[in-house]
């Protein structure tokens, strides 16, 4: 029996914010025919811990979702339909608890486009 590897999941966008500016956008079209899962998940970071993040999911102009995406591993999500636009804006935010750091570093975070199961 041969065995069969799928994923039910494809990035569509990368982006960071950090030490390469303080807010990113990334931007994509759904082109499936049924509804998508967009999920914007942190997949690494290396940010000073006086620095979080937030994201928000913005869909065909419509804010849907936001939340803190800080965390390697942390995510937010919304459903999108055939032919939406849906937009992620990532922002770092001070903590105010002062640490203080020399270097800013960086949050590397990936968009999915994922089917419904």
């Amino acid at each position: 029996m041969t065995a069969i590897t799928t994923s039910a999941c494809v990035t569509v966008a990368k982006g960071g914010v950090g030490e390469s500016g303080a807010s990113s956008q990334l931007i994509h079209q759904v082109k499936c025919k049924i509804s998508q899962l967009m999920v914007l998940k942190t997949v690494e970071s290396s940010l000073c811990r006086n620095t979080g993040a937030v994201g928000i999911l913005i869909i065909n102009g419509t804010p849907i979702t936001f939340g803190d995406i800080t965390k390697p591993g942390s995510s937010i999500q919304a459903e999108a339909k055939p032919g939406d636009n849906v937009v992620a804006i990532i922002h770092t935010v001070p903590l105010f608890n002062e640490i203080i750091c020399i270097r800013l570093g960086e949050l590397n975070v990936v968009l999915n486009e994922c089917d419904l199961v």
